[in-house]
């Protein structure tokens, strides 16, 4: 009886594909001045409707905006300070609006710098989750 040779896999890596993620959104708190955010974020496509009226993240006043680029992608980033009122309205399940514009000033550009630079590393764990990714 001859028993046929086995076959040998012997890969050096595995790439699981995963689906893009678009679009997604979430709270920060920065270290440095102790403000709260909703932070939005949306891939950058062509021949998309990019602010789609039915996104009600699009109707929000946002304090400060820019570009965060993942390897050859980019998404639009949306940052909206939150006012602490709106902070224990939301820990105490109140009703309130997030649109309501608060008695401070706008955002300084250290602030925005700050701000950008803290959250770099989220942005990238969150964006990250969803792409292609090489398992040896």
């Amino acid at each position: 009886m001859v028993t046929p040779p086995a076959t040998v896999v012997n890969p050096v890596a595995i790439i699981m594909q995963r689906q893009l993620i678009t679009k997604g959104r979430f709270f920060h708190s920065t270290l440095t001045d102790k403000n709260f955010f909703l932070i939005t974020y949306k891939i950058i496509q062509e021949n998309f409707d990019f602010f789609n009226d039915n996104d009600p993240d699009n109707n929000l006043n946002y304090d400060h905006e820019f570009i965060y680029q993942y390897h050859t992608i980019n998404y639009y980033v949306r940052c909206k300070l939150l006012p602490h009122s709106i902070i224990e309205d939301l820990l105490n399940n109140e009703e309130f609006d997030i649109n309501t514009r608060n008695n401070e000033a706008t955002l300084s550009p250290h602030q925005k710098l700050s701000l950008e630079e803290s959250l770099f590393v989220k942005l990238y764990l969150r964006v990250s989750k969803g792409m292609d990714e090489i398992v040896i």
